[in-house]
């Protein structure tokens, strides 16, 4: 199949088109990430240029791109969207009701609030790990002795989060009242979606602050509101008590960037990503945390199968659909509380054997059913069901 990758300069995921192409696809890159377009209509005629000239089976893309979406559809030209963030703000809009888009979200209950909206071609798709890249990978003894640490944790400790900037323009009153959220909901993982804001507070927040809600997108009021500030500041304040909490009694180091805070008595590093270090952060840490972005409700973040990917040690907080990808204890370690991920840390740096049995079942379980070829094949039998 011809296929084009239309990419994104914040998600890096050319292993994409490399995947296809070793699958016997015909796959390129359009020239232009997502993030450079300025010019709406002008880009959607170049785009439409472009395909007319390639004349692909169909396009691929991380993000939902509404240009690429009003020319493919013109053409009568399958787009398809692999979304790497939940929620996929992007994708909520009316394009993404084409007949001739289909929207794969790695959140089941974002795809389920999707479904219930009534979008036709929405579908469920976990994510996955680029295993020939982890597979290239070569870490000296000099570099496993430079990234070596009881426990690391590579990612955003959302300091520049949405809700902090807004703060100023709520009320005393709105701002009592998403502390308490907070303080009902952060720092319990047992699946329950505790970040529901009141129709009252709603009003209060258009009241102090309408501009929150000129979003450009279809997404309810309610669920934009808590995804996009509640849910960000809840992960902004569990990251900084955690991590500040693991650094009281092990070595842990955090890569973040330079325009984070970072919490107390911990190591930091500059950020990483999987083309300059983040892989080897994965390998050589004893453990590697996660804790779940709250505005994932029920997925399982990337973070988990590119650890996984080269053989790095687990312990992330329970999400719903972990049981559903991975055996607990056997191939990844969750923790529900606080109480819990301290526990469990303890327990897996004393015992080194199984802690590395674990880690190289994770590796097993992702090679064998999560890589960029086997998710991309189930999500072009859905495009192509005879395929």
């Amino acid at each position: 199949m011809k296929i084009l990758f239309v990419g994104s300069e914040q998600q890096q995921m050319a292993g994409i088109v490399l995947a296809l192409a070793r699958m016997g696809h015909e796959a390129e890159m359009y020239a232009k990430p997502m993030e450079e377009i300025e010019n709406q209509e002008e880009e959607e005629r170049a785009v439409e240029l472009y395909l007319k000239g390639m004349a692909p089976d169909f396009i691929l893309s991380n993000v939902f791109i509404r240009e690429v979406a009003r020319a493919s559809n013109r053409l009568g030209i399958k787009y398809a969207v692999w979304c790497m963030d939940s929620p996929s703000f992007p994708a909520w809009v009316p394009e993404a009701d084409y007949d001739n888009c289909y929207v794969f979200y790695f959140d089941y209950r974002e795809y389920e609030r999707r479904k219930k909206q009534g979008q036709r071609n929405g579908y469920h798709m976990p994510l996955a790990a680029d295993l020939a890249q982890s597979g290239q990978l070569v870490i000296t003894d000099e570099e496993i002795g430079r990234y070596a640490c009881d426990m690391s944790f590579v990612g955003s400790m959302y300091t520049n989060n949405m809700y902090d900037r807004a703060v100023e323009a709520l009320s005393p009153a709105v701002r009592e009242a998403v502390s308490a959220i907070i303080e009902r909901g952060a720092f319990l993982w047992d699946g329950q979606d505790r970040l529901q804001v009141s129709e009252e507070l709603l009003a209060a927040v258009r009241r102090d602050c309408p501009s929150i809600f000129d979003f450009p997108c279809d997404m309810p009021d309610d669920y934009f509101f808590q995804t996009c500030y509640v849910a960000r500041k809840m992960t902004n304040v569990e990251r900084l008590l955690m991590m500040e909490l693991l650094a009281q009694r092990f070595d842990v180091r955090l890569y973040t960037w330079d325009t984070e805070k970072a919490p107390e008595g911990i190591r930091r590093f500059p950020a990483v990503s999987a083309a300059d270090g983040a892989l080897k952060v994965f390998h050589a840490s004893r453990i590697n945390l996660n804790i779940t972005l709250r505005s994932i409700l029920s997925g399982v973040p990337a973070r988990i199968f590119d650890v996984m990917s080269v053989g790095g040690f687990v312990l992330s907080n329970w999400q719903e659909e972990i049981p559903e990808l991975f055996a607990e204890d056997e191939e990844i370690v969750t923790y529900r509380t606080p109480e819990e991920l301290l526990d469990k840390a303890d327990y897996y740096l004393r015992h080194e054997d199984r802690r590395l049995r674990i880690a190289m079942n994770g590796y097993r379980k992702v090679k064998e059913c999560y890589t960029w070829e086997k998710q991309l094949e189930k999500i072009i039998s859905v495009l192509f069901p005879k395929h």
